[in-house]
């Protein structure tokens, strides 16, 4: 039975200043209690990614038995299925996103996005994750990791990388464990096989024992030429005393006990204190013997192995799981029967047996037996007058072509299909679909047949994000220049825990402290930032015959999403055009679009405009002075000849202190009524 983890500290590992020889004890016992539980279904898991994907394993010894000396073909259509789905995988990778939590910052959650994203986007950790999904979607089950390294030989910062696990059958979790991503595992094993010369080399003090002495309990760890060694990660909890600060921040007791006079100068005390229990994870080196390397503490809070599985479910209370070869493995058995039998048939159809007397091939029997061999020009044979046809050899009819086998073989031909949720749609066999949309629609069909593989991936690269960000905490805590990746790709170095001081105040002040604050991870699906540039460009590319503005756009958008060398100058003249032009911003450095000029034919036509209305609007008023001076005339002529003038404004030409065209002045607004002395001209 499983071990769970007991209310008192009953487990070496539990206890303080436990010895070497009891930890090592424990750890034997667990060792076999992971491979009893897994043994099983490991090698079954391990039967089903040998099916699919090595030569010469598809045939059971039934079949091998009932056709011996017959043909033997294999026609691997499982394999391809399964490369489906990976490598739909590989086009459509997961990405983490770091989002601030307690005492986060979002600043400081982009930093650290892109130190996952700068972890992830590495060719080596890529291939860790393709490989235990290859080994999830075949067999069920992959697992890779997650360590640390010294970046260079000269120095001490190190840096988090992921590692391939290339057999993950290699590796066994705690079998009390529940939860899918094995966070809750109390310990792990990493099982290693060293040649016995390549063990003494590496540990030169490590007990060796002899081949002849090995007994049935610790078999698994010695064999003749081959010597297990383990690295054992278990987890111990531990109570530490955390306090809050009255700068809002909360670290362990531990750690302020020296500085907390220099804290109270800077007027930050403690606010509360308490005890809580969390695990610290430590790592062994063991063999059989001994434990030879550590115990040695891990600097972040989980065991740093991540499990991906193909399909798990749990079957009277115990986890079992399978990929997508498991229900596929009959169908392809039939398929490979059916196929062989099909090309012997076919190919004996030829060859009908010849009906002959013994005597008319006595001494020629050689060349009919090597007939399905050779095609010797003439057969010869003995005439005989008293036989039918003078004894001459005759073919017999072949049998009639059994089209059943055909039909079989597609039968489990298609079973296979249904059995993987590959169609053929998905391989891109061409089908009845006219219209794009529709073959994509088709496509699509075995992505969601399998979107399970996909959503178990996300679901261990959300635990492996998770292990991540608990490291960077840990191991990036000195001030340093590191490099993060944003999501388009584009690298950039920052400097994190940079101290300066605040020349106003004095204070220190931390810069990107790595060290402060929480992070939640998720995970988004969707396509690589790759495959939707050629997405966009598609896109774009379709937009670009709009003769509008936006089809002016959209091509600088084609031309921005290509992948191509000797592009550069061509972006920067698209886009200078388009902000000279006003249908894009200019960027920060860029020069504002210049002011528009007018069309010289617009203002020729508007400056003929301007002069035309000048022109009317002078004879208009000069006609309006022709026609007051003219009602003044008239007034004065009837004044002279004591008729009463209607009242009439004067002209503008006779203004006050203006002269009139006779000479004489007119009286000033302000001037008292009546005439001036001798009277108005023409009255007495």
């Amino acid at each position: 039975m499983a071990e769970t983890k007991p209310d008192s500290p009953g487990f070496a590992t539990e206890r303080q200043g436990v010895s070497k020889e009891d930890l090592h004890k424990e750890m034997l016992q667990r060792h076999k209690e992971c491979w009893d539980f897994w043994k099983p279904q490991y090698d079954a898991a391990r039967e089903d990614v040998e099916f699919a994907f090595t030569p010469d394993s598809q045939w059971d010894s039934w079949m091998t038995e009932s056709r011996r000396g017959r043909p033997m073909y294999t026609v691997n259509r499982v394999r391809q299925a399964l490369k489906q789905i990976t490598n739909d995988q590989r086009q459509n990778r997961p990405q983490a996103k770091v989002r601030a939590a307690e005492g986060g910052d979002s600043d400081l959650a982009e930093v650290r996005q892109g130190i996952i994203r700068g972890i992830d986007s590495q060719i080596d950790a890529q291939r860790a994750v393709d490989t235990a999904f290859l080994f999830a979607v075949g067999g069920g089950y992959g697992v890779w990791r997650i360590s640390t390294r010294y970046a260079d030989d000269g120095g001490f910062d190190q840096v988090i990388e992921r590692e391939e696990i290339a057999d993950p059958f290699t590796v066994v979790f705690d079998p009390a464990a529940k939860k899918k991503d094995r966070r809750d595992a109390r310990y792990a094993f990493v099982d290693t096989k060293f040649a016995r010369s390549e063990f003494k080399a590496r540990w030169p003090n490590a007990k060796v024992v002899p081949i002849d002495t090995v007994t049935e309990s610790n078999l698994d760890w010695w064999g003749e030429h081959e010597v297990t060694v383990a690295e054992y990660w278990y987890k111990k909890a531990e109570q530490v005393e955390i306090v809050l600060l009255t700068d809002g921040s909360v670290h362990e007791a531990a750690d302020l006990a020296l500085i907390e006079d220099e804290l109270a100068k800077a007027g930050i005390t403690i606010q509360r204190r308490r005890v809580i229990e969390r695990d610290k994870v430590y790592q062994c080196i063991v063999s059989g013997a001994e434990i030879l390397e550590g115990p040695n503490e891990w600097a972040g809070k989980y065991i740093p192995l991540v499990p991906c599985w193909g399909e798990l479910i749990s079957v009277k209370g115990k986890d079992k799981f399978f990929g997508a070869t498991r229900f596929a493995k009959d169908a392809q058995r039939m398929y490979n029967y059916e196929r062989s039998t099909f090309i012997e048939t076919l190919a004996d159809q030829p060859y009908s047996p010849f009906m002959a007397d013994a005597a008319s091939i006595e001494g020629y029997e050689s060349q009919y037996q090597s007939l399905r061999t050779r095609r010797p020009p003439v057969l010869l044979y003995k005439a005989n007058p008293g036989l039918p046809n003078g004894g001459k050899p005759s073919r017999e009819a072949p049998p009639a072509f059994p089209a059943a086998l055909a039909q079989a073989a597609a039968i489990s031909g298609d079973d296979i299909k249904a059995a993987t949720g590959i169609h053929d749609a998905s391989l891109g066999a061409r089908s009845n679909e006219t219209s794009g949309r529709a073959i994509l629609a088709r496509q699509r069909e075995g992505d969601v047949a399998n979107f399970d593989y996909i959503d178990n991936l996300s679901y261990a690269l959300k635990y492996d994000f998770e292990i991540l960000n608990d490291l960077i905490s840990a191991v990036y805590d000195t001030e340093r220049q590191i490099r993060i990746v944003g999501d388009d790709g584009a690298e950039k170095v920052v400097a994190v825990n940079r101290t300066v001081v605040d020349e106003q105040t004095g204070q220190a002040v931390t810069l990107n402290d790595l060290t402060q604050g929480r992070y939640d991870v998720s995970v988004t699906v969707g396509p690589s930032y790759t495959t939707q540039r050629m997405e966009a460009a598609e896109a774009m590319m379709q937009l670009a015959n709009d003769p509008s503005p936006i089809g002016m756009v959209a091509k600088y958008g084609f031309i921005k999403n290509l992948d191509a060398p000797m592009l550069e100058d061509v972006r920067e003249a698209a886009r200078k055009l388009l902000v000279n032009q006003g249908l894009l911003e200019p960027a920060e450095g860029e020069q504002p679009p210049p002011p528009p000029q007018p069309n010289p034919r617009d203002v020729a036509a508007a400056e003929k405009d301007g002069a035309t209305a000048r022109k009317a609007l002078a004879e208009a008023e000069g006609q309006e002075i022709e026609n007051q001076v003219a009602a003044f005339q008239l007034g004065a002529q009837m004044g002279a000849l004591g008729i009463a003038a209607p009242s009439q404004p004067l002209p503008p030409a006779m203004a006050p202190n203006q002269p009139p065209q006779g000479g004489f002045f007119v009286a000033d607004a302000g001037a008292p009524a009546g005439p001036a002395p001798g009277g108005f001209p023409g009255q007495p």
